[in-house]
């Protein structure tokens, strides 16, 4: 009744326009003060659209949704103030007014709790300990900037686990992932399959919304003759990796899941996209993240999948497709070539810093010290040593209960099932599929952590956006799935 009525609610009209009113009047001194006429002009675009995104969040959580897969990186082309918001900021701010005002007009909606929360609050509080503690080392305009950035996206969890609340919207939100995440892929494949110099002259033309002009074409080592990586609009090849590897995982599920939410010919071309992504990404670690991926689903749930597995890798050796890529896998493991002779230094200088700063890190900026530097590709060393083992310990501990709660909401699933043929069947395998793609992503995220840093990365906050966002809708479907079998028991 409520989701129903509030469309042609006026008090969320008059609400709005209230609410524009007093911001409009405060970024007007504020453009005022920075001397920038555009500012109140951009900021009145957003603020018009509140009165229509009040009542209908999930269509702004669908365009976080599109920018973090199609457009991550886009931005104003004018710089307001002293920073540059980007698109994937403003559909957050918007989103987190949207809802934050839609509780204050409707409190009978309350507030959707979820096992992590509090576990959650406390990572997040941890870091913004170790932020303000890093101020003093650098408080540069980009650091609060970019540290901001991350704290929006990580908060996503909190808005969709109150906004997604229903299997219609658990189903629109997966369709999207899966629809925009496959052009992604398809976009990534043909970009790479296009000469070098044309790739070059359309991606430096995403310069006007915030893109990078330099190292757009991106090559194994940095050398054009081992070959050129895929990007997409991702800038980055394993930060494209490491997005289709949850993308991958919900699709792979969809694809093998008894009643499919797209034509299973159709799920399988996106999920061979996907796959082709990350193969052409030249990524090691989301090529480890998808096959562990593949190899929860396949143990759970699909242990024909087994099968497959064994045949396809004694085709590959007997064959020898793919001999240089699995040659550069075996460099890898050896730490023999030159990126992962890199990550080895990283890791020295990493547990140095942790040494030196064991309980809230150096924080988001520089080290403060010559001797050391900050960056390294491990999302959990670069929480340590960044926001300290005490945020590291959090951060395990709400995965920790995030699999202690769906891991048995699969199996309950499982037993569940109900016959062929029943009117409930497609809605349990939409469900089922959620529930075991959006932990088996989480699970090849967390394999993909071991060695790259874009799950928890300041200048990477989309790939963090994606990853809370998956947790959010694959609580959300355990929430239903139990209110279901609930429901089933009373009667």
């Amino acid at each position: 009744m409520i989701q129903s009525s509030l469309p042609d609610n006026t008090l969320i009209r008059q609400s709005a326009l209230v609410l524009i009113a007093i911001l409009l009047g405060i970024i007007g001194g504020l453009a005022i003060v920075a001397a920038n006429p555009l500012l109140p002009f951009i900021a009145l675009l957003g603020l018009i659209a509140l009165p229509f995104l009040i009542p209908r969040p999930m269509l702004d959580l669908l365009l976080v949704v599109a920018t973090i897969t199609l457009l991550p990186f886009a931005a104003s082309p004018v710089r307001l103030a002293v920073l540059t918001p980007t698109l994937l900021e403003i559909s957050l701010l918007l989103l987190y007014t949207a809802w934050l005002l839609r509780l204050l007009i409707n409190p009978g909606e309350g507030l959707r709790h979820t096992p992590i929360d509090l576990w959650l609050l406390l990572f997040l509080g941890s870091t913004l300990f170790a932020f303000v503690l890093g101020l003093g080392r650098d408080a540069s305009t980009d650091v609060i900037h970019n540290y901001i950035k991350l704290l929006l996206a990580i908060g996503i969890f909190f808005a969709a686990t109150n906004i997604i609340r229903t299997p219609r919207h658990i189903e629109t939100v997966l369709r999207v992932v899966i629809w925009s995440g496959s052009a992604a892929a398809a976009l990534a494949v043909l970009l790479w399959r296009l000469p070098d110099t044309l790739v070059e002259s359309l991606l430096t033309r995403l310069s006007i919304i915030g893109y990078p002009t330099t190292r757009v074409v991106r090559y194994v080592e940095e050398n054009p003759l081992l070959g050129e990586r895929a990007i997409g609009t991702q800038v980055d090849p394993n930060s494209l990796g490491g997005l289709m590897v949850i993308i991958a995982a919900l699709t792979g599920a969809q694809l093998l899941s008894r009643k499919p939410l797209l034509p299973r010919w159709l799920l399988a071309g996106m999920f061979l996209a996907e796959a082709t992504a990350i193969l052409l990404t030249q990524s090691r670690s989301a090529m480890f993240g998808l096959l562990a991926a593949g190899i929860f689903v396949a143990t759970l749930r699909y242990r024909h999948l087994w099968a497959w597995g064994v045949v396809g890798g004694i085709l590959i050796a007997v064959l020898g497709v793919g001999g240089g890529y699995l040659a550069r896998v075996e460099a890898g493991l050896r730490f023999q070539d030159a990126a992962n002779v890199m990550r080895l230094a990283e890791y020295r200088n990493a547990l140095d810093i942790i040494a030196r700063y064991p309980a809230f890190g150096v924080g988001f900026g520089t080290a403060g010290e010559l001797d050391l530097t900050t960056g390294v590709s491990s999302v959990y060393l670069t929480i340590a040593e960044r926001a300290g083992l005490i945020s590291l310990a959090l951060f395990i501990i709400t995965i920790i209960v995030f699999f202690n709660r769906v891991l048995p909401a699969i199996r309950a699933s499982r037993k569940r099932a109900p016959p062929r043929g029943e009117p409930t069947e497609r809605e349990w395998s939409m469900l089922d599929s959620v529930l075991l793609g959006g932990a088996a992503s989480v699970l090849g995220v967390l394999v993909v952590n071991l060695v790259d840093h874009f799950y928890f990365n300041i200048e990477f906050p989309h790939m963090a956006t994606l990853l809370w966002l998956t947790i959010a809708l694959t609580l959300a479907a355990a929430r239903t799935t139990a209110q279901s079998n609930a429901q089933a028991k009373q009667d």
